[in-house]
């Protein structure tokens, strides 16, 4: 429903504002008088303050913070009424206030491991010995699967370099894919079987760094690399068994290089855990590839005789031919002695 002005009201609307516009603006200089607004004059506005009376030095006690007086006392702890609001905060010894900042500070630590530190009695710097027991496996081969046992020894030149020896022992046997090409497929596999290896190695650690764990537990970890060389010791596996019951050995040169990272346990100076995988490089002695039971078919019989195979092994046209044996490994560090200084505070 619309609603229209007509007649008087619509008049009385449109003729509300005319008494403003015909009112003339004031002239310049003339001041509007109204209650509210305060108006100062020439006199008021070149006034000179009257003096104070001499009644003495001014009070100015409030600025010296007098220890006398009760109501300036606005310490934690003070004795007074803000002393009672905050009972049990002036009763803290020092002892409870640091271990209240300990709570609210957490210190990350440099290194949580040295090998090389400074003795504190003695001053001498010292040198940690490292022995690592470890077991692997061998992955490259899928014919002859290897586990290992070993152990190796570090000595620690600086705390990012060491000089170490290492040994393992491998016991090698057939996979079930060496069985299955034999008789899915009438085919004898020319393999070798590795027996044991040993080196001298130089260790050089070039990562570090800290991981959270959960937010409660940081755990210190050292990624290094590892080059050296030695000897390994290899053994045929010969095609026909029941023939060649006597396997040849073949003891050579070896190069090896690892990668493996290092994982410390906090509060444990003397234990680590480590993970890593070994390649080692080598020129191995292969079976013969005449050495069999059917000399119609250019199988050699002077070849049945152990000695004789491993000599033909060696002067065959291909000769002595690259190897690979590649082993991944888990450790567990002992170091010694168990506990190390540090030569600042950590």
């Amino acid at each position: 429903m619309r609603r229209f002005f007509t007649g008087l009201t619509a008049l009385a609307v449109l003729a509300y504002p005319l008494p403003l516009l015909a009112s003339e603006p004031p002239d310049e200089g003339e001041v509007i008088e109204d209650d509210d607004e305060l108006v100062l004059d020439d006199d008021d506005m070149n006034a000179v303050p009257d003096e104070p009376a001499d009644d003495g030095p001014a009070d100015t006690s409030f600025l010296d913070g007098d220890e006398d007086d009760d109501s300036a006392s606005t310490e934690v702890g003070a004795t007074g009424s803000l002393g009672e609001a905050s009972e049990g905060t002036a009763s803290l010894t020092e002892e409870d206030q640091r271990k209240i900042d300990e709570k609210e500070i957490t210190v990350i630590q440099p290194q949580a491991f040295l090998n090389v530190y400074t003795d504190s009695n003695t001053g001498k710097k010292k040198r940690r010995i490292e022995l690592m027991p470890q077991v692997g496996l061998t992955i490259n081969d899928p014919f002859v699967r290897h586990w290992a046992a070993g152990a190796e020894i570090n000595f620690w030149l600086t705390n990012r370099m060491a000089l170490g020896i290492n040994g393992t022992a491998f016991f090698g046997s057939k996979t079930a894919q060496y069985d299955r090409i034999r008789f899915q497929e009438g085919l004898l596999l020319t393999a070798n079987k590795t027996l044991w290896q040993a080196s001298v190695d130089y260790l050089y650690e070039p990562f570090y760094g800290k991981i959270a764990l959960f937010n409660r537990l940081l755990l210190h970890w050292e990624s290094y690399l590892q080059i050296g060389g030695g000897a390994i010791h290899t053994q045929n596996l010969p095609r026909f068994q029941a023939v060649h019951p006597t396997p040849y050995n073949h003891i050579t040169g070896q190069v090896n290089f690892a990668v493996g990272v290092r994982y410390y346990i906090q509060n444990l100076d003397w234990f680590s855990v480590n993970l890593g995988v070994r390649t080692f490089g080598f020129f191995d002695a292969y079976e013969p590839q005449n050495r069999g039971v059917n000399p119609a078919s250019g199988d050699n019989p002077n070849l049945d005789d152990p000695a004789a195979a491993y000599e033909a092994a060696k002067s065959q046209p291909l000769g002595e031919r690259l190897a690979f044996n590649v082993l991944f490994f888990v450790g567990a560090s002992f170091y010694l002695p168990p506990k190390f200084d540090y030569s600042y505070r950590r």
